[in-house]
């Protein structure tokens, strides 16, 4: 006889709305375990009483915010509420902060810093003893395709992106061989509530970066856009299940998961331009060489 799977369990970031929520109740679908997180459960106790209905459904309060030992608290604890630990984290939970870059100011910057990437960091750095101790894991990097390329007006958020891609690619050469495995996921706009008001924050336009500049431009699609955007984020919660515990060998070997036809489109550009860039620019770059 096939012995029966054992079900995974998920501790899933920004559970309360937008990707986390989607994936949080598709997970509880497949029978595997889910912890769902949020900064204020409170706020929302329809959805916590939604999720700990179920016997594989847990919630807690985790700011991704706090500190490195506070959050190490709640993980810890995590770890306890269903047998074998977490198998799986997903690093959902973010903010967007829009506006031109000399408009922003720094401490905002630094705020969008802390959600976007050291929040990140600091649950990858307090659940990896317990993965590394078992020796199998995976770690789930929500970023965006704006981790892949820029638009103006999304410079800090591009940038808090960019971040964490750059440190979820350097972690995956360091835990591979503890049996962890790191992805990206990279979604393009997807019909959540992140372009709403409590999501989205801005700053400006000031009067040299309003329309027809491309910031003002950019700004004013962005607030046009919230409730129109293409992506169904039910289908990329299945996309992110099938990439982490389904049948497909591909996507379970991948670092990078583009979703949206937007992500693959304006993705594939940016790498196209990135290796034009290079190939004009070669025979200066294998030029500095030392001539012994």
């Amino acid at each position: 006889m096939v012995p029966e799977k054992k079900p995974l369990t998920w501790l899933i970031t920004g559970s309360s709305n937008g990707f986390g929520l989607a994936l949080t109740r598709y997970v509880l679908t497949t029978g595997d375990n889910v912890i769902a997180a949020s900064r204020n459960p409170a706020k929302t106790p329809e959805l916590v009483k939604e999720v700990e209905a179920q016997a594989n459904g847990r919630w807690v309060a985790l700011d991704v915010s706090w500190s490195q030992d506070k959050i190490k608290e709640v993980i810890d604890h995590a770890e306890t509420l269903f047998d074998g630990g977490i198998d799986v984290v997903v690093n959902n939970a973010a903010y967007s902060l829009l506006g031109a870059v000399e408009d922003v100011h720094e401490d905002r910057a630094k705020v969008q810093f802390e959600t976007n990437f050291w929040g990140p960091v600091h649950i990858c750095n307090a659940v990896l003893p317990h993965m590394r101790g078992r020796g199998r894991g995976t770690i789930a990097n929500i970023s965006s395709l704006l981790g892949v390329t820029t638009w103006p007006a999304m410079g800090f958020y591009s940038a808090s992106k960019f971040a964490l891609e750059s440190i979820s690619q350097v972690l995956a050469s360091e835990v591979l061989q503890f049996g962890i495995r790191v992805l990206i996921v990279e979604p393009g706009a997807f019909r959540t509530n992140f372009l709403s008001e409590g999501s989205m924050q801005s700053t400006g336009p000031s009067a040299p970066y309003q329309s027809p500049h491309p910031v003002g431009e950019s700004l004013r699609h962005e607030q046009e856009n919230g409730g129109r955007q293409p992506g169904d984020p039910e289908k990329a919660a299945r996309a992110i299940y099938g990439a982490v515990a389904g049948k497909d060998e591909r996507l379970g070997k991948v670092l990078r998961l583009p979703l949206g036809s937007d992500c693959w489109n304006n993705g594939v550009a940016h790498l196209d331009s990135v290796r034009s860039d290079f190939e004009v620019c070669k025979d200066v770059a294998l030029s500095m060489q030392i001539e012994e």
